[in-house]
């Protein structure tokens, strides 16, 4: 029947947006897992943030439409139980201190410890040089008790690699760093890869949900070009670019400047990014060498 028919289509339709959503967004979250890695957070914290951004998410939508939150229509359209809706909503954005530092990497609880716990630091307060195993304050007892059930040996590895702390001729380790796979980024930069990535993000779902009253989003897409040519496609991009903002940022000032002053309560808040993606040159996989692990021996 054609009821039957078109009921068929719209569960296939749904389902198909489901299972082509579930893999956009495992796309999404490669680029961001790389991000979540260098700023040197967890998965747990990283769970913990995406259930806290569900449930608030949720809430303003509720908000929007209701004007009310309604914690049962929450739990029932993110499947996040009640309690921890409650918990999220009444607790700052911020986060609980005690939360999240259960919810550390095991590297990073055990540097902030070794920094911080006078067991392990200098009558200075510095970081001490640590026995590998042995009794006392070694760098066994520090993981035994901070690294939650790690192998001794496996933290020492991951944080040698890592290059936060090294191991002397003398088999004492010694902290170089208060967090582990330290990228070198800065605040300013984890600040505004947040806002741009925001804007962008929620620019892209707009149009995505109204597409007859879309924000302007241009691209070009174009075939491959050579790595020689790409110093002078970036040179004529960033200068053509510089101008088109400088045109932009001029005409918004202008426009802030007046309209604002007639109808403040009808402004909108506007930003114009232009930006260059490349997709990453495929590498030819290498030989891996693996090096001699050495091994340290308990002190009798």
């Amino acid at each position: 029947m054609p009821g039957n028919e078109s009921q068929q289509s719209v569960k296939v339709n749904r389902v198909d947006a489901r299972t082509i959503a579930k893999k956009a967004l495992s796309q999404l979250f490669e680029p961001l897992v790389s991000f979540v890695l260098d700023c040197g957070l967890s998965a747990p914290e990283l769970h913990s943030i995406l259930r806290e951004a569900v449930v608030r998410s949720a809430a303003a939508r509720q908000l929007e439409l209701a004007r009310r939150i309604n914690i049962s229509g929450i739990a029932a359209s993110t499947g996040i139980p009640r309690s921890e809706i409650s918990r999220i909503l009444k607790a700052p954005a911020d986060g609980s201190p005690e939360l999240l530092d259960r919810q550390q990497q095991s590297t990073n609880r055990i540097l902030a410890v070794w920094h911080q716990d006078p067991k392990f630091t200098t009558p200075a307060g510095k970081p001490a040089d640590l026995k590998i195993y042995g009794r006392g304050a070694t760098f066994e007892a520090l993981v035994k008790k901070h690294g939650r059930g790690i192998p001794t040996r496996a933290v020492l590895d991951e944080l040698t690699q890592s290059g936060a702390a090294e191991v002397l001729s003398t088999r004492l380790v010694r902290v170089k760093a208060l967090i582990s796979g330290d990228s070198g980024l800065t605040p300013h930069i984890v600040r505004a890869f947040g806002e741009r990535a925001t804007e962008l993000l929620s620019t892209m779902l707009q149009n995505l949900r109204d597409p007859g009253n879309s924000n302007f989003i241009a691209s070009i897409s174009g075939s491959n070009i050579s790595s020689a040519v790409m110093p002078l496609f970036r040179k004529e991009l960033t200068n053509r670019g510089g101008e088109f903002l400088a045109e932009m940022e001029e005409f918004l000032a202008r426009e802030a400047a007046n309209g604002s002053k007639k109808n403040p309560s009808r402004s909108n808040r506007v930003s114009v990014t232009v930006f260059c993606h490349e997709s990453p040159r495929k590498r030819k996989a290498k030989t891996v060498v693996m090096a001699k692990r050495r091994n340290f021996r308990r002190d009798v």
